[in-house]
């Protein structure tokens, strides 16, 4: 059976001086990520020092602000560069698919799902108290006790299970689906999410839930972008609809890890936020030295701990608890609290390349611009690696998250996904829109 369709990927004829336009562009992500790091420098030192109980190193700190806002420029100027050299146009993409359009969408969609509740009952069944744990708010010795369990073979499957979520979605709008088909779709994509959830839930992973979700978010904004239905009331109520969401399911999880207090509560989310730019500004001020700095260790995760890639043993890198451990004693040798240890995606990479951070991050600003006219084109690379960019942008106050053990995870379901493309779709093309 074949089955076709014509819908708006992202036309890109919209006019450019409207803000809107860029939201979820590389460049509106990497200014929210500014937004919300010169926010945390403005915060007064009293106020911070009271809810984190250390010194407040950020607080205009003008080499740190300066640092910053250059890695953010070069950034700008690499993502410019590159869509000024490859502009890209982009229309309504039609599909032949050699099966049907219910077939050919959730096939690997029931497979990821399949996968990450075949991980997570695996999981329950080696860790018969892991559901006991959770409930009696011992969440913290189950983080301690599955954490390089789950950050080994079982990552795979819901970082698997994501990126087809993501596909599957992307891919639903490029059928005409309607009556029982489009519920039967959307039941799957909801079913699927509710598992990713459930994974996160298990293992208390923050990270690959906000990853789920805010990729989820960019997805459906590009595509609204599309068919021009973006304003600034659908942004603000949209943004708030998710930052409510966020912020609720980053209080649950603290809560299952055993805080319930609201001074506790404001100081795990500062921790995860102001906190890593105060630590920024200790390693950029030299006041926090990680003992494996210059080897690429913080840099990229990929090269501390790949479970594909054989970096570490080429390398011959430290072990990656080694590794891990070792940044809580430079934080708390620098005198503050040892308990968190990010320094930001700035402050790893500074710590490994000084200030060849500047054309390190003119690269990224290159990658993330090939990745926004990889989506733009709804080419499979673009669809599964741009929402996982976005999203690490976005995460600059956590780690270098680029070069870790998502996108490495990713590619490989870029290359599945591809395949998959490339046996079961007979025909595509991509025709301009006039709007």
């Amino acid at each position: 059976m074949v089955e076709g369709s014509n819908h708006s990927v992202l036309n890109g004829s919209y006019p450019a001086s409207r803000w809107l336009d860029h939201i979820v562009s590389p460049y509106g992500l990497a200014l929210i990520s500014y937004a919300l790091f010169l926010f945390s420098c403005l915060i007064p030192a009293s106020i911070y020092s009271r809810y984190m109980m250390e010194p407040d190193l950020m607080f205009l700190d003008l080499p740190t602000i300066l640092f910053y806002t250059l890695c953010v420029a070069s950034f700008l100027a690499g993502v410019w560069l590159l869509n000024w050299l490859f502009p890209v146009s982009s229309g309504a993409r039609k599909f032949e698919t050699r099966i049907s359009s219910i077939s050919f969408l959730l096939l690997p969609l029931i497979l990821g799902i399949a996968a990450a509740v075949i991980a997570d009952l695996y999981l329950i069944n080696n860790f018969p108290t892991l559901l006991v744990s959770l409930m009696a708010q011992q969440g913290a010795d189950v983080k301690d006790t599955v954490a390089f369990e789950v950050d080994g073979h079982l990552a795979f499957m819901p970082l698997l299970l994501i990126g087809i979520l993501w596909w599957s979605f992307w891919r639903s709008y490029d059928f005409v689906l309607q009556g029982w088909r489009w519920r039967l779709v959307r039941s799957l994509l909801v079913v699927a999410l509710l598992v990713v959830i459930a994974s996160s839930a298990l293992v208390l992973s923050r990270n690959t839930l906000m990853l789920a979700l805010i990729g989820l978010a960019i997805l459906y904004v590009t595509r609204k972008l599309g068919s021009g239905q973006i304003n600034s009331r659908f942004i603000f109520k949209n943004g708030a609809v998710i930052v409510v969401c966020l912020s609720l399911l980053f209080f649950l999880f603290s809560y299952l890890r055993g805080v319930d207090s609201w001074d506790e509560q404001i100081n795990t989310l500062m921790g995860y936020t102001a906190a890593s730019y105060n630590r920024l500004a200790g390693v950029v001020n030299g006041r926090i030295h990680y003992p494996f700095a210059g080897h690429g260790m913080y840099l990229s995760g990929v090269l501390a701990h790949s479970q594909v890639l054989p970096f570490s043993r080429l390398l011959e890198a430290p072990e990656p608890l080694d590794v891990w451990s070792s940044e809580f004693g430079a934080v708390s040798r620098a005198g503050l609290d040892g308990s968190l240890i990010w320094s930001g995606a700035f402050g790893y990479i500074f710590s490994d390349l000084g200030w060849l951070s500047l054309p390190f991050l003119f690269v990224y600003g290159l990658l993330y611009g090939a990745a926004w006219n990889w989506i733009k084109q709804g080419r499979v690379i673009g669809i599964v690696l741009y929402p996982c960019f976005g999203f690490c942008a976005l995460f600059w106050v956590g780690s270098n998250y680029l070069l870790d053990q998502p996108t490495e995870i990713l590619s490989i379901v870029v290359v599945f996904l591809a395949l998959y493309e490339l046996v079961f779709v007979r025909s595509q093309t991509l025709a301009p829109i006039n709007r």
